[in-house]
């Protein structure tokens, strides 16, 4: 595996360990790391996506081996979630079905595990990102290009505040409804940040982010706009606070990250070898973390209370568990690695 690769990959395990991180219970207690965090995690994964994008694939190969590796592992683990409900639980094959064909909508409030709701979104990126390289390829002129991009994310920004709620009239009924289905109203937003990774990755020398200038600067700065300027952001609830100065902090997060990742894997194998592997096991601690963490900060609660602690122990949990699946109940088993993009199924990022 070649250095650039590798250091991509310990920004992997990085990325995902600030997922389970944001998704822990410590924004009651740290407030400023829940709001660094969300700056730039979601652009970060979906940057670290389209760096691999394959333009020489057809679309039939590029829509079998995205399902593969991003559909089927949603499948499985809702089927796995309300199989569960029903045969160890108390819930009713009437419910549980209800609530399953609720799920098909894939948008965060209608899966049980509403961390899915990103599989869906990053299969449609994929499909968006063939069709826009298809019709912008004869462009001749990059500049022109990016000018598109550009337009594409404003355009991408544009319906957000109107589809969380999104107010439709069904048979002369109002419903009320979250998000567009399959999260597909966050397409060009998402889909900006797939492509500017395979663009920066293709044309932005390994020096840039091997520079200490690099990760001084972009530390500096992603610190200063987290905490001097307002402006949240959470792509799950299609909150984009400020066009410019979001994308702004969100690349510079992704800089510092990648920059970041570059002086671990120049300085501290150790580290690297850590990160590296966290960072392969992305789709198991994605879909499994959020559970666990809730689960242990559950069953500690009422003993040490809910504090630092308590939240440092779920955080682990949540990274340690789905290591735990994975290893022994995924990897093992070639019928369910199938479904998690192991064996014949090509691993989401391929």
């Amino acid at each position: 595996m070649s250095k650039r690769v590798q250091y991509i990959d310990i920004a992997k395990g990085i990325g995902i360990l600030l997922v389970v991180l944001g998704h822990n219970d410590m924004n009651a207690y740290h407030p400023y790391l829940h709001r660094f965090i969300y700056a730039f995690h979601m652009p970060l994964f979906f940057f670290l996506s389209g760096i691999f994008f394959k333009l020489e694939r057809s679309f039939k190969e590029l829509f079998k081996r995205r399902f593969d590796g991003l559909m089927k592992p949603l499948i499985f683990t809702i089927l796995l979630i309300y199989g569960i409900s029903v045969f160890f639980g108390k819930m009713s094959f009437a419910t549980a079905s209800g609530r399953l064909l609720k799920s098909l909508y894939m948008t965060g409030p209608y899966l049980n595990w509403v961390q899915l709701w990103f599989l869906p979104l990053l299969f449609l990126v994929n499909l968006y990102a063939y069709f826009f390289y298809k019709f912008t390829k004869p462009i001749s002129k990059s500049w022109i290009r990016w000018i598109i991009l550009l337009i594409t994310l404003w355009i991408g920004t544009l319906p957000l505040p109107y589809t969380w709620p999104l107010e439709i009239e069904l048979f002369g009924k109002p419903l009320i409804l979250h998000g567009a289905p399959a999260n597909v109203d966050l397409t060009l937003l998402a889909g900006f940040f797939f492509i500017l990774g395979r663009e920066i990755y293709r044309h932005v020398p390994e020096e840039f982010f091997t520079s200490k200038i690099t990760f001084f600067s972009s530390m500096t700065i992603l610190f200063s706009m987290v905490t001097f300027i307002d402006i949240p952001v959470d792509f799950n609830i299609r909150f984009y606070s400020s066009l410019p100065l979001n994308t702004i902090e969100a690349t510079t997060g992704i800089i510092f990250i990648l920059s970041l990742s570059r002086q671990i894997e120049l300085y501290s194998e150790k580290l690297t070898k850590l990160f590296k592997y966290i960072g392969s096991l992305t789709l198991s601690i994605l879909v499994f973390h959020v559970p666990i963490q809730e689960m242990i900060n559950n069953k500690l609660n009422p003993y040490i209370g809910q504090n630092d602690l308590t939240v440092l122990l779920a955080f682990l949990a949540g990274v340690l568990g789905p290591m735990f699946i994975h290893e022994f109940f995924i990897a093992p088993n070639p019928l369910v690695g199938a479904w998690f993009g192991m064996g014949k199924a090509k691993p989401a990022e391929e």
